[in-house]
């Protein structure tokens, strides 16, 4: 196996990433929590006990950054993983390359996960600290209940590993459908909202195959009081998120699934698009 090529073209993709406006763009995105943050702390009135802040902390990671702005990302990236070398006029580079077509399809798509993933963690990272820091923790414990032992170096933790495993996940499936469809963008606007952000939501079967809930199923087996946001009955909760369950092993299956196709696609399809045929 060529190895020096495979590397070449693992940092060439991360080059390439990093240079590109859309990168910067993704970025901002992925930090307007964080300016919700600010604008928050700024005119709204301190905070007197630890509820309201784990309620907000909960409340901005789970509907905000995991179910919206994180998937939005992966989707940027994940539907043109292949087919936007032939808008930056790189489709030659790929192509040239002593390198199966499936093997520029994974060292891509491993490089783009690890970008993108150490670029939501340290917008999540930063979400966690402008959210935690500047209070009178002991005051705010003093004053709270059941909330009084929350831990929130914990809770970043667990949400760091969600997010690197959102992030393999939602650009897995995003990628199978930039080299399913002629119009990636409509079909993947129309799985996040119908599948990702409806049926996720529903006490349905289908559910089972939900990125979302199997990112749900594994911050709430490390945080149990999770489930509290879900504002679900106690039997309907134990049966869709069981204490100690993880939804990494449903999680790794659909993106193996959606990989192997991705191979089987790229593989009996011609690599070079169209459009660049008849440029």
């Amino acid at each position: 196996m060529p190895i020096g090529a495979i590397a070449a073209l693992f940092f060439f993709t991360i080059r390439q990433m990093l240079r590109d406006a859309k990168f910067w763009a993704v970025a901002a995105v992925l930090l307007l929590p964080c300016a919700l943050i600010l604008t928050i702390r700024y005119f709204a009135p301190p905070i007197k006990s630890v509820e309201p802040l784990w309620e907000f902390y909960h409340s901005a990671v789970q509907f905000m950054f995991l179910m919206g702005l994180l998937p939005l990302a992966c989707m940027i990236y994940g539907t043109g993983l292949i087919g936007a070398e032939a808008e930056s006029r790189t489709i030659g580079y790929l192509i040239t390359r002593r390198l199966r077509r499936r093997t520029v399809l994974l060292t891509k798509f491993i490089a783009t996960a690890l970008v993108l993933a150490m670029l939501g963690d340290a917008a999540l990272a930063a979400l966690h600290a402008l959210t935690v820091t500047g209070h009178d923790w002991p005051s705010l414990a003093a004053k709270s209940g059941a909330l009084a032992d929350w831990n929130p170096m914990h809770d970043l933790t667990v949400y760091l590993g969600v997010t690197a495993l959102g992030v393999v996940g939602f650009l897995a499936v995003f990628t199978l459908i930039g080299l399913l469809s002629a119009k990636p963008l409509a079909l993947s606007v129309f799985y996040l909202v119908v599948f990702e952000l409806v049926i996720s939501n529903l006490p349905v079967g289908a559910r089972a195959y939900s990125l979302i809930h199997q990112l749900r199923v594994t911050a709430a087996g490390a945080i149990p009081r999770l489930t509290k946001l879900f504002q679900l009955p106690d039997e309907l909760t134990k049966r869709l998120y069981p204490a100690g369950g993880s939804g990494v092993p449903a999680a790794l299956m659909i993106v193996g699934a959606a990989l192997l196709i991705a191979f089987v696609l790229v593989t009996i399809r011609e690599l070079t698009p169209a459009k660049v045929a008849r440029d």
